[in-house]
């Protein structure tokens, strides 16, 4: 059993943990959908509506502030570049004697954990500007134990490889995103965003960056779909409900690399302006057959989100994914699929509460490591009593019906403690 768990770290991309751990997976990522727009504004007194107030920008965090006193970062600021990031580290308390894998970002029990460095530099477009513009984007883990589920095959990776010094990096550096971005008005009814480089997969709700996702403790679907591709995506608006993206990428996590295999990745996205409710279907297509000689998987990826706002403090997400490839040795074809629902409310300015319950279903146990139905049931309670700084206590069950993943058993319960300060 243990050889067949490293044999599948390997074929991954990822580490391979010590020989009485089960495998690293390679998760995967994505950016949240946007919330409906609000109200049009009253009309004026000529019967015509008002135009719409700017929106507010957000204080900007303390290295911004500072860079802002200088004369380079008032440059940075004239020409639309900004500089943030955050710390998070966390605690976790558990059933497990050391380990908690399957579950990943905590996967430590007993043990505190320095999760993100996270730096960004960042130039955004503003699609609302009827002018050709140039941005971009690089996001870092500047080190962090996250690191090590994040990295790309063929970037970076020789951190997670044992060496003489008797094992991988337990605090890598990743170069997470990667990428440049034009913004062509004229291409589409309302203008086309081109992105290009190494870039967060458009694939299901949660996120890598911890100040921007709900958990620390991940979900399996995010855990164990794409992270990152590397290749182009195309994002173009077809009116004000509905945007197509296209894109086409070496692979799923993997860079310029001798792994590498053509691959569409696409979205549509249904956001009606003045809806309480928006769906987005994403895909990762290509010849799903694991590449033998390379030892890294090419999979399909189909994916459906959908939230809904009831009122202005309590929000429903559904995240559903079914992934499945063909030709793994020793296992044949593989498939992995589940539903994760959350529901979360704001109590607060402060103070918001979420609840996530979770069906995973990994058949062969290729991508955790143990065949079987995961079910897991996760509580937090997110805590900002000043801009910047965030806690995150939070409970989690795990329970596996057919396998004993946790050190030998079923069942898992951990509570985590994870706090995050922006900067």
């Amino acid at each position: 059993m243990n050889a067949l768990i490293l044999m599948t770290a390997v074929s991954i991309g990822q580490p391979a943990p010590p020989t009485n751990l089960p495998a690293i997976p390679t998760p995967g990522a994505v950016a949240q959908p946007m919330p409906p727009a609000g109200e049009m504004p009253p009309a004026n007194g000529n019967g015509e509506k008002a135009p719409e107030p700017e929106p507010e920008k957000p204080e900007p965090y303390a290295l911004m502030r500072l860079l802002s006193t200088t004369q380079f970062g008032q440059r940075m600021v004239e020409n639309g570049w900004s500089v943030s990031g955050w710390v998070e580290g966390n605690y976790t308390l558990g059933t497990a004697r050391r380990s908690n894998l399957p579950v990943t970002f905590n996967d430590r029990t007993d043990f505190w954990q320095m999760n993100q460095n996270f730096l960004r530099i960042d130039k955004a477009i503003d699609t609302g500007k009827n002018e050709f513009q140039l941005g971009g984007r690089a996001e870092l883990i500047l080190p962090g134990t996250d690191s090590r589920f994040t990295i790309a095959r063929g970037l970076f990776d020789q951190q997670l490889r044992n060496g003489a010094n008797g094992g991988a990096r337990k605090y890598p550096v990743d170069l997470y995103q990667a990428y440049g971005e034009a913004f062509f008005p004229d291409l589409g009814p309302k203008g086309t965003t081109v992105r290009v480089g190494k870039f967060a997969t458009h694939v299901g709700y949660e996120l890598v960056q911890a100040a921007e996702t709900p958990f620390l403790q991940r979900s399996y679907l995010f855990q164990y779909n794409p992270f990152t591709h590397t290749g182009a995506w195309a994002i173009t608006p077809l009116n004000d409900t509905w945007t197509v993206s296209n894109g086409l990428v070496v692979g799923s996590d993997n860079f310029i690399d001798s792994a590498s295999r053509l691959t569409y990745i696409g979205q549509l996205k249904w956001a009606p302006k003045d809806g309480k409710t928006n769906a987005l279907f994403n895909v990762v297509v290509t010849d799903p057959r694991f590449d033998v000689a390379e030892a890294f998987p090419f999979y399909n990826v189909y994916n459906l989100v959908l939230t809904h706002n009831f009122n202005d403090k309590l929000t429903y997400v559904l995240d559903t994914t079914f992934s499945h490839i063909d030709g793994v040795p020793n296992v044949g074809s593989a498939t992995w699929y589940g539903a994760a629902q959350y529901l979360s409310y704001k109590h607060t300015d402060t103070v918001t509460s979420t609840a996530r319950v979770e069906l995973f279903e990994d058949t062969k146990g290729f991508r955790t490591g143990a065949r079987g139905l995961y079910t897991e049931v996760t509580y937090g309670v997110s805590w900002a009593p000043k801009p910047g700084l965030i806690f995150r206590p939070t409970v989690r069950y795990d329970h596996n019906n057919t396998s004993r993943p946790f050190e030998g058993k079923p069942d898992l319960f951990t509570a985590a403690f994870d706090m995050i300060l922006r900067y």
